[in-house]
């Protein structure tokens, strides 16, 4: 049986009797505390027994502190002469623990434990949380921006979509946490100053809950896509290997007695230089082809094209130029699908070999399902504005959509591109839940465009 053991704790920092019970229940199941930091705290076996810890604060210790200052050994000096021996120390934080039943309590000054706790969180939590709220804050207004500017896009691919609320998620935990806390804070001072510590209390039900959320969230965002999976392993284990690099560099220089400061800047210099090297690192996988956002599509051969080499892609797609023409052409045709509850929305390109003399047909086509009714209006009119006149400088560049007949099409509804020379052979079609982005590269017949509306409509 292995001597140690690490365990997930969702415990904030600063709930001491929270910890303290943790310790306790663990104590009785035959594991010490040896090293608390983070959400993997690990313990070293023992003899299982009843034991009572005590975690208090000393705000100036810092976990870049070569050795205990001078202070910190005169108070656990004196807490050993009281039966309380040193557990372990984490940062600002230290942990005792006593066999005694009748051993006095460490802390015995509510206004000083209050005070203590504050300044404590002040250096060493809250700001770390509200920069962290700052950057969460910034990524999911970026989110939101982006679900306005192209919702259908956004609620079609999976990766978008349920980062929303992974987003939100990590946004509301800081939140809730600070205000927890500086509630807790007044009350505490008002208690204290009538002689009674309250201690705080984190929901550490709440903190799994968010955590499992957060990791479904995460799968969900990435489902479907194999390459997606290996990108964020990848990006995961650069930042793993970043921070054990930097923890290790942190504790190897404190051993050899290097002075906070040196240590700090030593270990910040080297977790941002392995940073650097990790995002060049995905960078030059991504240029590669060796990593990629998403499941790209695989070739079934290639050709020459002067002194470039192409590929050639024979995805299945609904509508092809031979449905419509009867050509010779060599062509290369590309899928990609993205879907989720909301939506689903394919792209499909049919574009003739570089190589060919007869270039006159091409097609490229998106198709959008609506799966929710709800959605339908707000599709439509996300993708009429795709195409919006713009003016500069007094000049109107016209580019926008103009109904048209959509009987043609048996449809509810069509609508053709116009510009300023006129309409363009670009349509979209809508049926009850399907839009249809068409473009021709030629001029169709009525025929065509039948046969096109069969294929496309669903």
């Amino acid at each position: 049986m292995s001597e140690t053991r690490r365990c997930f704790t969702t415990l904030s920092f600063y709930d001491q009797k929270g910890i303290e019970k943790k310790l306790e229940q663990m104590a009785a199941q035959g594991w010490m505390i040896e090293q608390p930091g983070g959400l993997l705290w690990s313990y070293r076996k023992i003899r299982p027994q009843r034991l009572r810890f005590a975690v208090t604060y000393f705000p100036d210790a810092s976990e870049f502190d070569p050795s205990p200052s001078q202070r910190q050994l005169i108070k656990e000096d004196f807490c050993a002469q009281d039966g309380w021996k040193l557990a372990a120390r984490w940062d600002a934080m230290q942990i005792f623990y006593t066999d005694r039943a009748d051993a006095v309590p460490i802390d015995t000054d509510p206004v000083a434990q209050v005070e203590t706790i504050h300044r404590t969180m002040s250096k060493r939590v809250l700001t770390a949380q509200l920069l962290s709220l700052a950057l969460y804050l910034f990524i999911l207004v970026s989110q939101l921006r982006q679900l306005w500017r192209n919702p259908v896009d956004y609620l079609s691919t999976p990766s978008y979509m349920f980062s929303l609320p992974l987003w939100l998620l990590l946004v509301v935990f800081p939140v809730y946490e600070l205000i927890h806390y500086f509630l807790w804070h007044r009350r505490a001072k008002r208690a204290a100053e009538q002689g009674v510590f309250l201690p705080v209390h984190s929901n550490q039900p709440l903190g799994w809950c968010l955590l499992t959320v957060a990791v479904l969230l995460l799968i969900l965002s990435l489902s479907g896509s194999v390459r997606k999976f290996l990108f964020l392993a990848v990006w995961l284990a650069v930042i793993v290997a970043v921070g054990l690099l930097g923890r290790r560099l942190s504790r190897w220089l404190k051993k050899r007695g290097v002075s906070r400061r040196v240590n700090q800047a030593a270990t910040m210099g080297c977790i941002l230089l392995l940073t650097v090297v990790g995002l060049a690192g995905i960078t030059a996988g991504i240029l590669t082809g060796l990593l990629s956002f998403g499941d790209s599509c695989q070739p079934v051969g290639s050709y020459q094209w002067g002194n470039i080499t192409l590929d050639i892609y024979d995805d299945p797609i609904p509508l092809t130029v031979e449905d419509l023409v009867e050509t010779d052409t060599q062509y290369s045709k590309e899928a990609d699908c993205q879907e989720t509850f909301l939506l689903s929305r394919c792209e499909y390109e049919q574009r003739p070999l570089f190589n060919q003399e007869e270039r006159d047909y091409q097609l490229s086509y998106t198709v959008t399902d609506v799966k929710l009714p709800f959605l339908h209006d707000l599709v439509v009119q996300s993708l009429l504005e795709e195409h919006q006149d713009e003016i500069i400088d007094d000049y109107v560049f016209v580019d926008h959509y103009e109904p048209i007949d959509a009987a043609l099409w048996g449809a509810q509804a069509a609508y053709q591109v116009y510009r300023d020379d006129g309409p363009r052979d670009t349509y979209l079609i809508c049926w009850e839940s399907r839009m249809v982005e068409l473009t021709f590269y030629w001029t169709p017949t009525p025929e065509q465009i039948r046969t096109a509306a069969e294929l496309l409509g669903g």
